[in-house]
């Protein structure tokens, strides 16, 4: 929590800055979750995020679309066996679904199961502008 509480800090004291944070603290509780069975509460987090305006843009497949996701994974796997068994990665996403929507912080859920970048791209970029996430308030 140390670090969690750490990482704060940095984002309240350079809140004018633009911030792209992959795999905070929603795959931490995942994580934690499904290993070991413990259920962290990052309220206090989010409680700090919330004002400096953060939000979870939550890129999702389709469960049909694993497969093809995992050929192009493999491609660069260091660890292909990882990927024998699709199932552990379909239930962690239906696991950071249901975190995320108990999040106090703003969301957008985006299937890429199409693999388009440059939808998904204008996607969060038109969300982003629609929810005022481009700028901080005052």
């Amino acid at each position: 929590m140390e670090v969690y509480a750490t990482w704060a800090r940095m984002f309240e004291l350079q809140k004018y800055y633009s911030w792209i944070v992959d795999r905070f603290h929603i795959s931490t509780q995942a994580y934690q979750q499904q290993t070991y069975g413990k259920d962290y509460d990052f309220r206090w987090l989010e409680e700090k995020l919330l004002p400096l305006n953060f939000r979870i843009i939550f890129c999702t497949h389709s469960p049909e679309s694993f497969e093809a996701a995992r050929e192009e994974r493999l491609k660069v796997s260091g660890n292909p066996s990882q990927y024998d068994d699709l199932s552990p990665f379909i239930q962690e996403q239906e696991l950071m679904r249901a975190l995320i929507a108990k999040s106090m912080l703003l969301s957008l859920t985006l299937d890429i199961s199409d693999n388009n970048i440059s939808a998904a791209v204008e996607g969060v970029a038109d969300w982003l502008e629609a929810s005022s996430g481009l700028y901080m308030p005052d």
